[in-house]
């Protein structure tokens, strides 16, 4: 199956195809590019594919496609160990991690996610030593890392977490960010941050974040402004 689909993506890149041109390809695949196969086998084979039930039956597909590699097996592995280690210490092939393109590391910090109730600050400061994950430039592995740590109040993504939702406005990283701040009891810091940035935001992305934060944005933002104003007012004062 992984060979076919990767066949059937190679064919068909950026085109729009039909469910009619999935079944060509399939039949093209088995009966072009399988060595060794007999015209009975693939013939066999093509008859074993119930195309109705695939295409128009409730629930998944009668085969399910395992998507697994052994290298993303490996970047699980390595969070899981990790995890195990407690902040103790460093698997000895941690180093592995600088050579994983982004999926890879997406999925090593989508199993700390995963296993987010065996995970602590030591375990997150032992991962940041060794792999330097509040300084990494990839937006996959900020949408995941900045709000686990924040979820955990890890002190070191902080700062940079906030850099982050303050350059940019889109909704699939904003999102993550806000929502691990607002179940982790740090409502008013995410609204801090929010009316901030909010006059910057895609229109789309703040009413997102609105939802997440549980607040109508105009009416808060204001009022966050005349306190915020009002501070620097009275610190003006005291200081002359």
């Amino acid at each position: 199956m992984k060979k076919f689909l990767n066949f059937y993506m190679s064919e068909h890149k950026l085109t729009s195809i039909t469910t009619i041109q999935l079944r060509e390809t399939w039949e093209f695949f088995v009966e072009n590019k399988i060595p060794g196969l007999t015209a009975e086998q693939v013939n066999v084979i093509l008859a074993s594919m119930d195309w109705e039930v695939w295409m128009f039956a409730p629930g998944l597909p009668p085969v399910i496609a395992d998507f697994t590699t052994p290298e993303s097996d490996q970047s699980a592995a390595l969070a899981q160990a990790y995890i195990a280690l407690n902040g103790t210490g460093s698997p000895e092939n941690f180093s592995e991690y600088f050579s994983y393109y982004s999926n890879l590391k997406v999925v090593f910090h989508d199993t700390l996610q995963n296993q987010y109730d065996q995970v602590n600050t030591a375990i997150l400061k032992r991962i940041d030593d060794d792999l330097k994950c509040s300084l990494e430039i990839d937006p996959e592995v900020r949408q995941r890392w900045f709000p686990t740590g924040l979820g955990l109040f890890y002190d070191p993504v902080y700062a940079p977490a906030h850099d982050w939702i303050s350059s940019m406005g889109r909704s699939k990283y904003l999102s993550p960010v806000y929502a691990s701040l607002q179940d982790s009891g740090q409502h008013d810091l995410g609204v801090t941050w929010f009316c901030e940035n909010k006059d910057f935001y895609h229109p789309v992305s703040a009413t997102t974040l609105e939802g997440i934060l549980e607040i109508d944005g105009t009416s808060v933002c204001d009022t966050t402004q005349k306190e915020t104003t009002k501070a620097v007012n009275q610190w003006l004062d005291i200081m002359q």
